[in-house]
């Protein structure tokens, strides 16, 4: 069966490097907005281990916008109350950093626009300026 999971988003707040035994763990938040619907936001757990973990907190913090390519992770426990509680958790195999740690988001327009001066082989390229505004979704 086949488990894997895709999501793009922003880091919920800086990130913290432990260790386990050998290895190097952080665990994060992710906000994911829902392309579709405005104030739709949804959040996700995030574990990444050894290499990875010390990629993300060298280079990422609070805001920076990164891909995660992972696995659903379904943790069962008993609290101290006595209750059966679970947890679902990405596990991290692959990230891509988007932006890093310091920057905003006024910053990846001069990426597009830089981008965009290098075009003039691009046959697609007919010059529209579509906003989000016009899209009937």
């Amino acid at each position: 069966m086949t488990n894997i999971v895709v999501i793009t988003g922003r880091i919920t707040k800086d990130l913290e490097l432990k260790q386990a035994g050998q290895t190097q763990v952080t665990n994060f938040s992710m906000a994911v907005d829902n392309p579709f619907k405005k104030d739709d936001t949804s959040f996700f757990d995030v574990v990444a281990f050894g290499k990875t973990a010390e990629l993300l907190n060298n280079y990422c913090g609070k805001g920076s916008k990164i891909g995660v390519e992972g696995t659903l992770k379904q943790d069962r426990f008993t609290d101290k109350e006595g209750n059966n509680r679970s947890v679902v958790r990405i596990n991290a195999n692959r990230i891509e950093f988007m932006d890093s740690k310091g920057s905003n988001q006024t910053n990846n327009q001069p990426q597009q626009q830089s981008g965009q001066t290098q075009s003039g082989n691009n046959p697609f390229d007919n010059g529209a300026d579509i906003s989000n505004d016009t899209l009937p979704f």
